[in-house]
């Protein structure tokens, strides 16, 4: 197998996955979490998704499909509202064990 067969089939596997989890999340849970995209990225320059989900929290929702995150976050993108950074830093939510979360530069801070 080629390098590029790899990346090109490990791509399509982790779209065909963020699909499936996005279709199966609470709609909504995805209309918070897409909300609470939009207003972090209208007033910070920068965020990561533990200052999303903080904000669901405070809304009362919950959902079954936590990974369905990484769907909102890739449309929010699509949309122009952020862009993903190189950097990561330490998630502080407790489930994430201190796991690297992606840095997001929002598009529409004003």
């Amino acid at each position: 197998m080629s390098y590029q067969y790899g990346l090109y089939q490990g791509k399509l596997q982790r779209d065909k996955a963020l699909e499936r989890v996005e279709r199966n999340a609470e709609e909504a849970w995805k209309e918070s979490a897409r909300e609470a995209v939009e207003r972090l990225a209208a007033i910070r320059d920068e965020f990561t998704t533990d200052a999303v989900w903080t904000m669901v929290d405070r809304m009362g929702l919950k959902t079954h499909e936590p990974r369905a995150m990484g769907a909102i976050m890739r449309r929010a993108a699509s949309e122009g509202i952020c862009e993903a950074t190189d950097r990561t830093r330490r998630s502080v939510r407790p489930e994430c064990h201190c796991r690297p979360i992606r840095v997001w530069r929002s598009l529409i801070c004003r």
